[in-house]
């Protein structure tokens, strides 16, 4: 089961949603060795979005919203992106860098996101002017033509050297894609019954770690939170609620939870860990 706030779906409906999804895309013209740009937070519309794409054989291009509006105007070119998914109060920074005549859809803002950044409600509304995500994708029936071997993400540095850059891998074969995916397994502990884990996402999934660890937990069937924002002593009362067997962090996030005091840090039961990468 994959959730966010109090949304939770699992994942077969997830897997039928994304194959609209794929049916959606390919109605704007979008298939093999495409791009689809994702300026999103961790949502569940980024993995409908993500596997939906993989199903055509298109590339999802994953963008850090922290970017300024030429980088990501930048980007855009760069992926040759055929169309932008994006978060509703993310539009109005980018609006001014999206290419004339690119499709533009907008996700809702849900609550969980906006209580977490401090978002006024009235930006997470979807404008008038786009194309409201869950509306467009009802309208289509399950994706069933060929699936394709879903190619990868493309994930864009912070370009802090120059302009940010991307790298387009190019289509795996089945057999490959199955080797990446023991290989994942086996790093970050998910060799085990999916049924008997439980992980939280505590990164952006802009970032490639993040992104592989939380697709590849999902896909397989484990249970799967999405932390909106960061929090160290947030981190560990899901961990002790949830009884969390599996975790991917960075090492920023060590060093915060190192920086609460003892006192916090052993107020929580973290016995349920199995697996931290």
């Amino acid at each position: 089961m994959l959730s966010s706030g109090q949304r939770h779906v699992q994942l077969p409906d997830l897997m039928k949603q994304s194959a609209r999804v794929a049916a959606g895309l390919r109605s704007l013209g979008i298939g093999f060795g495409d791009s689809l740009a994702m300026l999103l937070y961790n949502d569940i519309a980024f993995f409908e979005a993500s596997f939906g794409a993989g199903m055509l054989g298109a590339y999802p291009v994953a963008l850090n919203w922290h970017l300024t509006p030429p980088e990501i105007e930048y980007i855009l070119g760069d992926c040759d992106a055929k169309a932008l998914l994006v978060h509703a109060d993310l539009i109005d920074a980018v609006r001014s860098v999206v290419p004339q005549g690119m499709p533009v859809l907008a996700v809702s803002t849900p609550p969980e996101i906006c209580d977490a950044y401090g978002i006024a409600e009235s930006r997470c509304v979807v404008p008038d002017d786009l194309i409201n995500w869950d509306d467009w994708t009802a309208k289509f029936e399950p994706w069933a033509g060929p699936v394709a071997v879903p190619p990868g993400a493309i994930i864009y540095t912070s370009g802090t050297t120059g302009r940010p850059k991307g790298v387009r891998r190019f289509p795996p074969s089945r057999e490959q894609a199955l080797a990446q995916e023991t290989i994942f397994k086996q790093a970050f502990g998910l060799e085990t019954d999916p049924d008997d884990i439980v992980t939280i996402v505590t990164g952006p999934m802009y970032h490639s770690a993040p992104n592989r660890y939380a697709m590849l937990a999902t896909k397989l069937g484990c249970d799967v939170m999405l932390m909106p924002r960061f929090d160290a002593e947030s981190l560990l009362a899901l961990i002790e609620r949830h009884r969390v067997t599996h975790l991917h962090m960075v090492p920023v996030m060590f060093n915060r939870l190192l920086r609460l005091a003892e006192s916090v840090r052993q107020k929580y039961d973290l016995s349920s860990l199995r697996w931290v990468v």
